[in-house]
């Protein structure tokens, strides 16, 4: 049967142009249980976004379903960090209309960890996302990709440290600071990177475990526990030292990418002696950063 109308490319009743349109929340199966040394902890999902011109009233939203199956249809997850690239780029293969695309996959991942005293095996997750950003430009298609992940620590407070070892210092106590408490609290980390294909998520979680004051971990006996906060209050740091040494890592652990590519970390802790919460945000490149470490602060 062939229709008469196609409503989505009629004249827009109001000549705006729209940045983003996007099929949302889209599910597909998968049939491995690992992605590289990771279990999965769940299906991923997928958004998949384009513009839309001030001439035209809507997307044909079965045609953005169509490029996220024959991405997924056609790739395996274990090379997944293709999949939103092939998505971008089909979307402006199929929406002859648009000018640019996005694609994001997201899902959570299990790994293992070793408990720091009895050397436990413990089940730890954390979130993963890959991004994809496609652009014609030229009479050709220019594709940025970003990989990230969302980590969980522990930040122990410096300031206070200092001021209960000035105070027990001053009273006759153990002024060296070397086991002197601090309130501590969860935290969360977010680092997402654009790549060229050579960052993994191995890479990023390991630095944002490092970054904090102490990793978590699920399982802890009493010694193992004792040796986690420990840890915990000899390396202090507020969110802001946390930004900080994740982007100085990252420079320093990927030398090859280029000064260019985009970078974006961000933390929040949930302070545990204050109502409210902590929060750090950095946007910015690889090569800004180079510089301003290179040049003591200046960019």
């Amino acid at each position: 049967m062939i229709l008469s109308r196609d409503v989505q490319s009629e004249a827009a009743p109001t000549p705006i142009e729209i940045d983003w349109v996007t099929v949302s929340n889209v599910y597909f199966p998968i049939e491995d249980d690992k992605l590289e040394s990771y279990r999965l902890a769940s299906t991923p999902y997928i958004e998949a976004s384009v513009n839309l011109p001030h001439s035209q009233r809507g997307i044909h939203a079965s045609r953005t379903y169509e490029a996220v199956k024959t991405a997924v249809t056609n790739l395996e997850y274990q090379n997944i960090y293709q999949i939103t690239p092939l998505i971008a780029k089909t979307l402006l293969e199929k929406h002859i209309y648009s000018t640019k695309a996005k694609a994001a996959l997201r899902t959570s991942l299990f790994d293992v960890a070793k408990t720091p005293v009895s050397n436990m095996e413990s089940v730890e997750h954390f979130d993963a996302v890959f991004k994809s950003y496609a652009y014609r430009t030229n009479g050709s298609v220019l594709v940025r990709n970003f990989v990230g992940v969302r980590a969980v620590g522990i930040t122990a407070c410096p300031c206070a440290k200092e001021v209960i070892r000035e105070v027990y210092a001053h009273a006759g106590g153990n002024g060296n600071g070397s086991l002197i408490p601090t309130h501590m609290q969860r935290a969360y980390a977010d680092i997402v990177v654009e790549t060229d294909g050579t960052i993994r998520l191995a890479d990023l979680l390991e630095i944002l475990r490092e970054s904090f004051s102490s990793r978590t971990v699920e399982l802890l006996k009493r010694l193992d526990e004792a040796a986690l906060v420990v840890s915990a209050v000899e390396k202090p740091r507020f969110v802001e030292d946390v930004v900080r040494t994740a982007a100085n890592t990252a420079v320093r652990r990927f030398p090859n990418v280029p000064d260019s590519y985009r970078l974006a970390i961000k933390v929040k802790s949930l302070e545990s002696i204050h109502r409210h919460d902590m929060q750090s945000k950095l946007r910015t490149s690889f090569g800004k950063i180079r510089r301003q470490i290179e040049n003591n602060g200046m960019a």
